[in-house]
């Protein structure tokens, strides 16, 4: 691996920038820092070439608009391992958009890898081993300076991409699949941030809540409320405050009384310490959340789904035909058909771009691939014309 390069400073980054602008391949990861701050955000862009590594250090170089024109251009392709979570960041932060992605996870998936993780792809296509450091997994990409360990870690996850892509490529090539995983990538590059619901909302998403009564649920929502602001003036994530797991305890343990917090029994999690740092806060929440109303679930739309023994048996047709499928070709039988495509095939019928009475157009598939459909439709088609 050649020397990876820190980049400081704008002027350095722009011409750098002028020199990435005529290759046609790149790579690139981020590292960001979220089990550190209550808002995250990217801290380091790794970018590499076949012959150079560069670490992008977005905390002191200001502008990356030079960035976002190369991931934009299509000319200009781009090599990333489990893009999506990169791509939602590189969006949220700057506003970046990407065309000519590759992701070498979804590439080694689709060559039937079962642990499609950076180290095994590398050692299976290139016979590379590089160290993967637990703790640099977890480090704060946010603190200044880098050490030489993160340097070398950062550059480990870009330095050899572009050259796992082309064989990664050449295999695929050989088993008629490329086309399949170009598909996928291009329908990837469209991953955009979604900012997230309120607090008020994503209260209900924590683990174990759906067991809680209306009045531990109003108890519960105040704590995550409470939990959410002081996380915000400390800038640190919530679970450092308290975590999600004794938020419930409390709230099943005191929907009636206080008693069990302010005696410190039966919750676990709550040690002396966290109760002489929080022990006001979480008293105050409880206080609001067992003198205002109780909070009742909304309601669950169900959608109506007229199953009936044929549509099941059909259904269970449908998916025991993509698991021997999937074992013939050594593929994640998931990869082969969309389940809802085959629940709304068992319901309603094939659909057809005629439409009718029972039959919806093919535009009401979104989820399902046009490689999917040249490969696998016509079998499907003479599956759900078998009798039952």
């Amino acid at each position: 691996m050649s020397r990876a390069i820190l980049v400081t400073d704008q002027a350095d980054w722009e011409e750098i920038a002028a020199n990435l602008g005529r290759e046609t391949e790149l790579a690139l990861d981020t590292e960001s820092n979220s089990l550190y701050v209550y808002r995250e955000r990217v801290c380091l862009i790794q970018i590499g070439t076949r012959e150079e590594t560069f670490l992008l250090d977005p905390l002191a170089v200001d502008d990356l608009s030079s960035l976002g024109r190369l991931l934009d251009d299509p000319s200009i392709g781009k090599v990333l391992h489990g893009s999506d979570y990169d791509l939602r960041t590189l969006n949220r932060d700057y506003g970046f958009t990407m065309q000519g992605l590759f992701d070498t996870q979804v590439a080694a998936r689709f060559l039937g890898s079962t642990s499609p993780n950076l180290a095994s792809v590398l050692e299976n296509s290139l016979g590379i081993t590089i160290p993967k450091s637990r703790k640099m997994q977890t480090s704060d990409w946010g603190s200044r300076p880098l050490s030489s360990l993160a340097i070398e870690y950062a550059a480990n996850d870009v330095a050899y991409l572009v050259e796992v892509a082309a064989n990664l490529r050449e295999r695929l090539l050989q088993v008629g699949r490329l086309a399949w995983v170009e598909e996928e990538c291009q329908r990837l590059q469209k991953t955009k941030y979604s900012p997230p619901q309120p607090p008020e909302v994503t209260f209900l998403r924590v683990k174990g809540s759906d067991r809680l009564t209306p009045s531990e649920l109003a108890i519960l929502k105040e704590l995550f409320l409470a939990r959410e602001e002081a996380a915000a003036r400390l800038d640190c994530p919530p679970f450092k405050v308290l975590s999600n797991e004794v938020l419930v305890r409390i709230a099943q343990s005191c929907s009636t009384s206080r008693a069990a917090l302010l005696e410190g029994k039966g919750i676990a999690g709550l040690s002396s310490p966290v109760l002489r740092r929080w022990g006001t806060l979480i008293q105050a929440a409880i206080a609001r959340g067992q003198q205002g109303p109780e909070y009742h679930r909304a309601p669950r739309e169900r959608r109506e789904r007229s199953w009936t023994p044929e549509s099941r048996a059909r259904l269970q047709r449908f998916k025991q035909w993509r698991t021997e499928r999937g074992a013939a070709l050594g593929l994640d039988p998931a990869l082969l058909w969309p389940t809802p495509s085959l629940e709304r095939w068992a319901l309603h019928g094939v659909p057809h771009a005629g439409g009718g009475e029972n039959h919806r157009p093919a535009v009401d598939e979104p989820e399902v691939r046009a490689w999917q459909r040249q490969e696998f439709e016509a079998e499907l088609k003479g599956i759900a014309r078998m009798p039952l």
